[in-house]
């Protein structure tokens, strides 16, 4: 009896050992994408950027990421998510160690367009191999340790990070997470298998209908016609379009250039961010489920508190006491952490067999509104400044346009129908961007 349980227990540590790669990744794709806060004037001085450009170049990532979503998938249903992840991870490999050596705009565009297309896998394909892995009571506690680990990417990508450039400047810095990212791609070949024996997958019969049945006109119109996923999809491209903006690109430059904030005491700042949406996720969590038991009540919560907690940038950029940007930073974390029951509202609504390809529709739209709001505050910036110097008024007023975007999230959803939280309860398996 006693050798049957120690071969149990093997058994699921050998399995959380093969997914421990896959959250380093996904730990990468969140360090990536948020990066640029801290070294947004570094690059603005080695690349020769104005405000403009400097989104574009940050923006490019989501860009590259959002256009890979669907095709993506197709291809991990068709050929092994894998094999796709892993071909994807070697580009953005490629891509990260371009970004480092890049002496120009058009090399950094480059690089990061390539770092994003590598990373578009990072969660999504490993949530496909986590249903192949996992019986579907046990997917929620599994993808949620994914996005735990994720998340210490994000926090990777403050304090860390500037620790890090202060010491030996951005562009070693980002050689060495190239060097990480191809031993966490090496770890993934060698110890990352598909499925368990005697699973069907690629190649299968029942691999081709799925993907025939996922991709087929008829699922995409069901869900491409339900008014309530163009709304949810409009509230997360302003809401994670003007998080991102902020938290993961302008906050920096604000910081540093307004307040006149070291690098180090700026990504320290910059920390309140993450730390904010780790708190948050758990506590709407449970008020979505135990509280509220309403998916629109607590987006519409976390919408309104999100709103309320920009407003310090808005009204006073250059005044505000630090106390209160900390607060300010920490409280837009906490409530935009509402997002990921967007996920879970729309794959309610729809029938369960194109839940995935509902909420990949939404993702695309995640992402898209990350790229947009990245680039638009840029040219925004830009435009106000009217010169190369960043000034305290354009930031003011790019704050000002985050601000309404996110009011009007507020209003969409108003409109947003849900199923009840009773339909899925105990499958929740809710993805975070």
């Amino acid at each position: 009896m006693l050798p049957e349980k120690v071969k149990r227990l093997r058994g699921q540590l050998a399995l959380v050992w093969m997914f421990v790669p896959l959250g380093l990744f996904f730990l990468l794709s969140q360090f990536y994408r948020t990066s640029s806060a801290v070294i947004a004037i570094d690059l603005m001085r080695d690349l020769r950027l104005n405000a403009e450009t400097l989104g574009l170049l940050s923006s490019i990532f989501f860009y590259a990421f959002a256009l890979v979503q669907l095709p993506m998938g197709a291809a991990m249903d068709l050929f092994g998510a894998k094999r796709i992840l892993v071909l994807l991870a070697l580009i953005g490999f490629a891509g990260a160690v371009l970004f480092a050596s890049a002496r120009n705009l058009g090399m950094a565009l480059a690089g990061r367009a390539l770092i994003g297309i590598g990373m578009a896998c990072g969660l999504m394909g490993t949530l496909k191999l986590l249903v192949n892995w996992y019986p579907e009571n046990a997917f929620g506690t599994a993808s949620g340790m994914i996005l735990s680990v994720g998340t210490l990417g994000v926090i990777a990508a403050t304090a860390p990070l500037a620790e890090v450039v202060a010491r030996v400047g951005w562009r070693t810095a980002f050689y060495g997470m190239a060097a990480c990212h191809l031993a966490i791609v090496v770890w993934i070949i060698l110890k990352v298998r598909e499925a368990p024996e005697g699973t069907p997958h690629r190649g299968t019969a029942a691999a081709k209908e799925i993907t025939r049945e996922v991709a087929s006109m008829r699922d995409f119109l069901l869900v491409f016609k339900h008014p309530s996923f163009w709304l949810i999809s409009a509230t997360t491209f302003v809401r994670y379009g003007t998080y991102v903006a902020i938290s993961g690109l302008w906050a920096g430059p604000f910081l540093r250039k307004v307040h006149q904030f070291s690098l180090i005491k700026s990504g320290d700042y910059l920390l309140a961010f993450p730390l904010g949406f780790v708190l948050g996720g758990p506590i709407i969590g449970y008020i979505s489920d135990k509280i509220l038991k309403s998916r629109q009540r607590v987006v519409l919560f976390g919408m309104m508190g999100y709103s309320i907690m920009m407003l310090p940038l808005c009204v006073a950029a250059q005044s505000v006491p630090d106390w209160v940007l900390l607060a300010s930073f920490a409280g837009m974390g906490f409530f935009t952490s509402s997002g990921g029951i967007m996920y879970a509202n729309i794959k309610e609504l729809l029938p369960k067999r194109i839940s995935g390809l509902a909420m990949t529709g939404v993702n695309f739209f995640t992402m898209m509104g990350a790229a947009t709001f990245q680039h638009g505050i840029g040219a925004f910036i830009k435009r106000i400044s009217g010169t190369t110097v960043l000034t305290p008024q354009a930031f003011s007023w790019g704050f000002r346009l985050c601000f309404v975007a996110s009011l009007i999230g507020v209003i969409c959803y108003f409109f947003v129908k849900e199923a009840g939280v009773t339909r899925n309860a105990g499958n929740e398996g809710a993805i975070i961007e």
